[in-house]
């Protein structure tokens, strides 16, 4: 390894306020003593002794800037300066500390070193100018100019070079600083965001059981409240003391922001006055209220493991943001025609905030909603899309349980129907049945003690209701009269011991169509597969009513090449789930689509480009990010904060850095003081890893080196006896999918349980939608790829109790080092680093790709009669429908992507012109078959691969079509060949 020779730092000063500035420089060697403190030359035993040295300070004028200036200041130690031109009265300087001494040819290097080095510069009076300050035109793009609005405040005074830079609040005065230094622990204490508070009553209990009157009459609280907060941003907008004072330049977007404020406080409004006038809207929102009053005290109740009786939680409130959010989309889901039914609406807030809770709320208000009106009606009403297995699973248990609370009140409310309500997961076969044979004959691997890596049925590790532990003996497949698997609660005194309304396997999420399915979005590629998912539309059965809402949760990973696939099958999607070809009179029905995401940028034209929409943020952004009246910064005292800390080591590798931090950390939080539920949220390290290459590395270190550097600092502490036990646990790809719901249920285990982990190394599988609150302490090996996966990941930690979070930066690689180097202020304005996102679902490519999957998915989706497997011969006979399906496609490309419309109307063109040749010269022309594939339409990416002799082609049959969304890159596959035993 080589040692850094230099550290410095670059800053820009006024000289309009002083043309001075001085530099202090810090450094320390260490020789070897021997035990009585003598020098021992050339000797290596015995201690170091320390011997810090006084350097001189160094004034430096800009006023005539020399160029290059280098000062000797002890020995070999030398300070450089460059004071580059002054522009407009402003000169950007870089001041480095070198060290010129070589390093020796024989003995130890370290006595050449120097260590603990430091810079710090201080000006008479603050001049030190904020580099971001000096933007004096707002981008173009709408969200770089908001950003650049809310983080106005977000200082960056210097950039380190070989280090970071940091400075102190006093030396801060608005865009000038006094004193900035070099730091190489820097550290950033980041606000937890809170809920912005508000007299209206919203306690669930409240809004449960009052009358309409008095309901309309404290919500209409939220929302004059809300206007009078717009009303004073603006006043102080136009009297220039909105907190920093806004630039000129940014007035436009600041106005903005308020009027969009403005329009999302009309239609909160126009949700109060719904609920007021329409007493079934009015019924629905009441039971709403109930059953999430429900689901909430369960959950609490479950989490806390109490053995008392259950007791509804009467303190249980909507969060301001929650219930307006609820509010303000009333209208679209009350009526279908609703033109809001044409904007997606998508709710932002921080990670943590509870953003979940919300959608539930519309989740349990749609489906009342539906059966107040027909309470006979059956079928989907919710779909819920997530990109994640993880995040699938874990919210999949929160569904359940509002769905319980639902059924639990419709078998006190004849009005309700007699149909039980359900909820289905619908996810890949890699973890759930495809069929109730499946299930049955895993059920009984289950129960001979065998693992069951793909296609577990038992995914539900604890009943929602009661929180009573489930085992494989809780699950049987029954014949009730069609095959179903039936999941009991063990509890005799559990209102679902008879079974719980949830289904697991795919045909019974078919048959059943039950209310809610929960689903990857990956898992809608099987539409062009799997002719019976039209009855997850309601196309199958003619009483059903198609899904009026439509929830795609964490946004921000439908882009890139998966974003583009999603946006291509989304064109069969929306057309399903549509009115189209029901009825006459229902055709211009389509459901509402609603999204939530933490980390966004260019969310609008996302949007337009995956689903066909405009879009509306919510709650839209006030002049600071930490307040937009539905948000605000928390009270550190109150709430504690999430700190980062970076280390970077030139020095030494990556991977001994990973091991040293990871000890002490390990280590400090067995010797702090304290009681146990203090030491608990620091107990488990959640290590974050960009790659599986680097984290599977790093399971042997932590195994190994990581154990023994235990003892080493038990040792130093005098605790020989008390060494730390490590026992790294994985969240990854890599586990079985069986594993998963262990691996989470794990986490929530305390300090002191049984199983609790001590270190958990997982990678981007957690960046989103795990909750586990106890959790306070992370380690991020390297910078992440992108800045979203960066803030979502970190905010994994840190919820409920202060988090800390350290990053561990790679000093061979430049990104990193830019990360480290300016860690202050990426971390002050963390959202404002977040990148694009993009999809481009008729790009050429990716139409090459997929249209012809999103094709036979729309007509199979549409078509009863084109749906079997069979029919795929007949598309002629239908060729109505299929040519108002291509249609169809074409004006969704004219409005998404323009300059693609020919083009892709040219390629259906030449699709279904194969289609119908295939179909004339092949009578028995099956969609799928595996045993003969040239009798079929599409044939299995997969399978194509392993065929040596297939030509990858749209121009004959069988088309190479994907049955995941996820897997959007063709794949090599590697046999194994072994040597025969007399090579």
């Amino acid at each position: 390894m080589t040692y850094p020779s230099s550290i410095g730092m670059t800053f820009t000063i006024d000289t309009r306020v002083t043309r001075l500035f001085t530099v202090r420089p810090q450094a320390a060697r260490y020789v070897p003593a021997a035990s009585d403190g003598q020098t021992q030359n050339g000797s290596l035993s015995g201690r170091w002794a320390r011997h810090a040295q006084d350097l001189p300070p160094l004034t430096v004028d800009v006023s005539n800037p020399a160029g290059e200036v280098t000062h000797p200041i002890y020995g070999e130690l030398e300070l450089y300066v460059l004071a580059r031109p002054p522009q407009a009265d402003l000169v950007t300087v870089t001041v480095a500390l070198r060290n010129r001494l070589p390093k020796p040819a024989e003995g130890d290097k370290d006595l050449n070193c120097w260590f603990q080095v430091g810079l710090a510069v201080e000006t008479p009076r603050p001049a030190l100018v904020d580099r971001q300050s000096l933007h004096t035109e707002a981008p173009a793009e709408q969200d770089m100019a908001s950003a650049q609005l809310l983080y106005r405040n977000a200082r960056m005074f210097a950039a380190g070079h070989g280090c970071a830079t940091t400075w102190g609040d006093g030396d801060v005065h608005g865009a000038l600083c006094q004193r900035v230094s070099t730091t190489f622990v820097p550290r950033q204490e980041v606000p937890r965001a809170m809920a912005g508070e508000v007299s209206a009553d919203l306690r669930l209990g409240f809004l449960s059981q009052a009358d309409a009157t008095r309901i309309a009459e404290e919500l209409a609280l939220l929302v004059n409240e809300y206007r009078s907060w717009i009303a004073n941003k603006r006043d102080s907008l136009i009297a220039g003391n909105s907190g920093g004072d806004i630039p000129e330049h940014l007035r436009a977007t600041a106005e903005r922001h308020l009027e969009s404020a403005s329009a999302a406080a009309d239609r909160i409004q126009a949700g109060i006055d719904l609920i007021a006038a329409d007493p079934e809207a009015f019924k629905a929102f009441q039971l709403a209220n109930r059953a999430m009053h429900l689901q909430r005290s369960r959950q609490d109740w479950v989490r806390s493991k109490s053995t008392a009786a259950f007791t509804l939680d009467q303190d249980q409130r909507w969060r301001p943001f929650q219930i307006a959010f609820i509010l303000l989309n009333l209208p679209s889901l009350t009526q279908p025609g609703h033109s809001d039914r044409g904007i997606a609406d998508l709710l932002w807030f921080p990670t943590g905030g509870g953003k979940t809770e919300a959608y539930l709320g519309l989740i349990a208000y749609t489906i009342l909603l539906r059966r107040l009106r027909d309470n006979s009606a059956k079928g989907v009403a919710v779909i819920m899309r997530y990109t994640l297995r993880l995040l699938t699973i874990q919210q999949f248990e929160r569904a359940a349980m509002l769905i319980c609370s639902l059924e639990h009140l419709r078998r006190a409310d004849a009005e309700l129907g007699e149909e039980a309500f359900g909820i289905g997961l619908w996810v890949g076969a890699g973890a759930t049945p495809n069929d109730a044979k499946t299930a049955r004959r895993n059920l009984s691997r289950l129960a001979r003690g065998e693992d069951v890596m793909e296609g577990n049925p038992v995914q539900l590790k604890a009943c929602p209701w009661c929180g009573r532990v489930l085992s494989e003996a809780d699950y049987d497949v029954r014949r009730l009269p069609y095959e179903r698997m039936v999941i009991e609660c063990p509890s005799t005194s559990c209102d679902y011991r008879s079974g719980l309304p949830v289904h697991l396997v795919d045909s019974d999420i078919y048959r059943e169509r039950p209310e809610l399915v929960i689903a990857t979005v990956d898992k809608f590629a099987q539409m062009a597969w799997n002719g019976a998912i039209a009855n997850i539309f309601g196309r199958a059965n003619s009483g059903d009513h198609g899904p009026d809402l439509i929830i795609q949760d964490e946004l921000h990973l439908i882009s890139g090449p998966l974003g583009s696939t999603v946006g291509l099958y989304e064109s069969a999607f929306d057309l399903a789930a549509s009115d189209a070809f029901r009825s006459p009179e229902e055709g211009a029905r389509k459901p509402k689509v609603i999204a939530s995401t933490a980390t966004i940028r260019r969310a609008e034209a996302q949007i337009s480009a995956v689903f066909d929409r405009k879009s509306r943020l919510f709650p839209p952004p006030g002049l600071l990010p930490d307040d937009s009246f539905f948000a605000e910064k928390a009270p550190r005292e109150e709430f504690g904060t999430r700190e980062y800390v970076g280390v970077m080591a030139s020095g030494t590798s990556h991977a001994t850095l990973m091991v040293r931090v990871y000890a002490s950390l390990l280590n400090s939080s067995l010797r702090i003081e304290g009681r146990d539920e203090d030491r608990d949220p620091y107990w488990t390290l959640m290590g974050y890893f960009n790659s599986l290459r680097v984290l599977g590395s790093a399971y042997l270190q932590v195994s190994d080196d990581v154990r023994v550097r235990l003892g080493l600092l038990a040792a130093r502490d005098g605790q020989r006896d008390q060494v730390r036990d490590v026992n790294p646990s994985e969240l990854t790809s890599r586990v079985a999918n069986n594993l998963i719901p262990v691996r989470l249920k794990n986490l929530e285990s305390r300090f002191g349980e049984p199983g609790v982990d001590s270190v958990v190394l997982a990678t981007n599988m957690i960046s989103v939608g795990l909750d586990v609150d106890r959790l306070g302490l992370m380690a991020v090996m390297g910078q992440p790829q992108s800045s979203a996966e960066y803030i979502q990941a970190t905010s994994r930690v840190g919820r409920r109790w202060p988090g800390l979070v350290v990053t561990i930066f790679n000093a061979a690689k430049s990104r990193d080092r830019s990360h480290f180097e300016g860690f202050v202020p990426f971390h002050q304005a963390m959202y404002r680093a977040v990148e694009a996102t993009s999809a481009t679902p008729f790009a050429a490519r990716s139409r090459d790709r997929a249209l012809h999957g999103a094709l036979v998915s729309a007509v199979r989706m549409l078509s009863p009669a084109m749906a079997v497997d069979g029919a795929a011969a007949t598309v002629e006979d239908h060729a109505a429908i299929v040519e108002e399906i291509k249609s169809h496609l074409v004006e969704r490309v004219s409005r998404v992507a323009p300059p693609e419309a020919e083009a892709t109307y040219a390629q259906l063109e030449a699709l279904l012109s194969v289609w119908a040749t295939e179909a004339a010269g092949k009578s028995s022309l099956q969609y799928k078959d595996e045993k003969n594939a040239a009798n079929a339409l599409l044939i299995r990416y997969s399978q194509a691969l392993e065929k040596e002799d297939f030509v990858f082609s749209l121009d004959h049959a069988p088309w190479a079509t994907p049955e995941s969304m996820r897997d959007v890159d063709a794949e090599t596959p590697l046999k194994q060949i072994f040597l025969r035993k007399d090579a």
